[in-house]
């Protein structure tokens, strides 16, 4: 359910662009840039566990 929280606030952005609330479409695009940095610094900083 997580994986697709970006995919709904970028949604919801285009929704608020497409309406032509522009501080909404902007608000939504950056709470979806916070999610990416997010999971972007998650990955890179958790332990990858590979067995081979």
């Amino acid at each position: 359910m997580v994986m697709m929280l970006p995919f709904v606030t970028v949604l919801l952005s285009a929704w608020f662009a497409w309406r032509g609330s522009r501080a909404g479409a902007v608000g939504w695009w950056l709470a979806t840039l916070a999610i990416f940095v997010a999971w972007c610094f998650y990955h890179m900083t958790s332990h990858l566990d590979i067995s081979l």
